[in-house]
């Protein structure tokens, strides 16, 4: 899947602008930056379409992102 095209969810945002939204969430909340082991986290909660804020929410709290529905309901 190429991560340059915008997804198909309420938030018009390319990969890029995603992933910054999301380590600015996790950043304002923890104070810390996220690690890149963190990716293929926030790449399904991109394409489950979870918003930014959801995501950061949902990693800081431990959650590990599956396509399940139960992941959805953390954030």
């Amino acid at each position: 899947m190429n991560r340059l095209n915008t997804t198909d969810s309420l938030f018009d945002l390319t990969w890029d602008e995603y992933v910054l939204a999301v380590e600015d969430a996790y950043l304002i909340e923890t104070g810390d930056d996220l690690d890149e082991e963190r990716l293929p986290d926030i790449c399904a909660a991109y394409d489950i379409g979870m918003t930014p804020l959801g995501c950061a929410i949902a990693v800081m709290e431990g959650r590990r992102p599956s396509r399940h529905d139960d992941w959805r309901q953390a954030a």
